[in-house]
């Protein structure tokens, strides 16, 4: 079923133009955003570490037993990304703008969901989970650590399957700038947070989840 016609052709953005183009082309101008974005965010991974470990010992172990429950949500986050930027791109491929923007409200309702999933399980099984990875003395940061971040479940979740929305749409020259953008502002708010408003650990939790 044909969707649009010159109409449709006209509401395109550069980024769709690029993805029913040339494919060689469409690959590395696509891919090259993305490869700056990810050397950011593991920048700024590394920067936070840094300022976490400025609170001692206890206070990075802390981090690093919540890390690994985190990355199973960002997995999951990701991978409903991957879906919903896979599924936006063959619309937009088959020129059927109204089909993408159906899996973009789709996608957008399933952010809900997921999130309210997410927040929920986690806040019950966080501490069985700590205590089961042998958090020991540092299950007290852990848990503060913990219930910040995943209390921002929303946010994550939501900003991954924006980021797929823009990728689906051949923008990854935004999802760039978004990504550079969250990533800056928090290297800033972490020492901010921690050590100028005293809130130790939990200011690394919240400039994580701002």
């Amino acid at each position: 079923m044909e969707a649009g016609g010159e109409g449709s052709q006209t509401e395109m953005t550069r980024g769709v133009f690029l993805l029913i183009g040339e494919p060689k082309k469409a690959l590395l101008k696509l891919s090259g955003p993305m490869i700056i974005a990810m050397l950011i965010l593991a920048a700024y991974n590394l920067v936070n570490a840094i300022w976490v470990a400025g609170l001692g010992s206890d206070a990075l172990a802390a981090v690093g037993f919540v890390s690994p429950i985190f990355m199973v949500v960002v997995g999951l986050s990701n991978g409903l990304g991957a879906g919903v930027s896979s599924s936006i791109s063959r619309r937009i491929g088959a020129q059927d703008k109204r089909g993408a923007d159906n899996t973009t409200m789709h996608a957008l309702l399933l952010v809900l969901i997921v999130s309210m999933i997410l927040t929920t399980g986690l806040f019950i099984a966080l501490k069985p989970l700590l205590i089961a990875m042998g958090a020991g003395d540092s299950l007290g940061p852990a848990m503060e650590y913990g219930n910040i971040i995943f209390s921002g479940s929303i946010f994550m979740v939501f900003n991954n399957i924006a980021y797929a929305i823009l990728r689906g749409e051949g923008d990854t020259r935004r999802t760039m700038y978004a990504m550079g953008a969250g990533s800056l502002i928090n290297a800033i708010l972490d020492p901010i947070l921690i050590y100028w408003a005293g809130l130790g650990i939990a200011g690394a939790a919240w400039g994580t989840v701002i």
